[in-house]
């Protein structure tokens, strides 16, 4: 970066890598992203923005509805508390892997960078990425920008 005199976009704040069963994949995310979000103490709101890739339709939605039941989130994720719900107009805001792209092998940098452009473009300060790995894993990671400035 210094070197070429190349802009910093962000930088990570934290991340998490997450194991689950097979069956339940799609889920991996929010397994990944809650100890994320308890470590820095955040809630739904706190973040400016969230890219989940969305490795089938209705797995984004699935993570949605678990990410706010009380019952998933005590039982499965050992919280007590769910976190509020995603403001869904802060999600994939430019549409998700199935309207961008999900370039299998890649679909991490993708996000990542597209979250990063999001948050510069939008004067965000805080953002939230997220995917599930077909053999029943998640990874997230918390990124942090300038905010604008």
């Amino acid at each position: 970066v210094e070197r070429d005199d190349l802009p910093v976009l962000g930088r990570i704040l934290d991340s998490q890598w997450a194991g689950l069963s097979p069956r339940i994949m799609g889920l991996g995310p929010v397994h990944a992203m809650a100890p994320v979000m308890e470590r820095h103490g955040l809630d739904s709101g706190d973040i400016d923005v969230w890219e989940i890739n969305e490795a089938f339709a209705a797995q984004v939605l699935a993570c949605l509805t678990a990410w706010r039941d009380e019952a998933f989130c005590r039982d499965q994720l050992g919280l007590e508390h769910a976190f509020a719900p995603i403001d869904e107009e802060r999600l994939n805001v430019d549409g998700g892997a199935i309207a961008i792209g999900h370039p299998v092998g890649a679909s991490g940098a993708r996000i990542l960078l597209h979250l990063l452009k999001v948050l510069e473009r939008t004067g965000g300060r805080l953002g939230m990425a997220s995917l599930c790995i077909g053999g029943g894993q998640g990874g997230a990671m918390l990124v942090e920008t300038g905010g604008g400035t």
